[in-house]
């Protein structure tokens, strides 16, 4: 059963990295469309506030969690468990969610009308 998680994980990982870029690139495309034609986003400023206020808890969070994969591995027996390739994946996950996350929180699709291709 070894590598079968950390196979796993790496994928959904890179997964998440791909739908955080692919979220920019329409929020981004989407902008430039309201801009091009003039309208006006109205979004409520305190949620946009509210969610530039949760970036840096997304990126502790990514760091803590590796730090607790990381040291979990080397100063426990989870070795005979799971192999390095195992601990890369989980690694690449939580760092994949991380920035899955602060992709949707700094690119709010709020006010947007994103029905159109980048």
């Amino acid at each position: 059963m070894r590598y079968y998680l950390g196979a796993v994980c790496l994928i959904i990982g890179i997964w998440y990295i791909y739908a955080a870029i692919n979220h920019r690139k329409k929020v981004l495309a989407a902008r430039e469309r309201a801009a091009a034609a003039g309208q006006e986003q109205k979004i409520d400023p305190a949620l946009a506030s509210m969610g530039t206020t949760m970036l840096p808890f997304y990126a502790m969070y990514g760091a803590f969690a590796s730090l607790l994969l990381v040291g979990g591995f080397f100063l426990s027996d989870l070795k005979l468990y799971l192999s390095v390739v195992d601990l890369f994946g989980l690694i690449v996950l939580v760092v994949g969610y991380s920035v899955f996350m602060v992709m949707k929180t700094a690119y709010s699709k709020l006010g947007l009308d994103m029905s159109q291709p980048a």
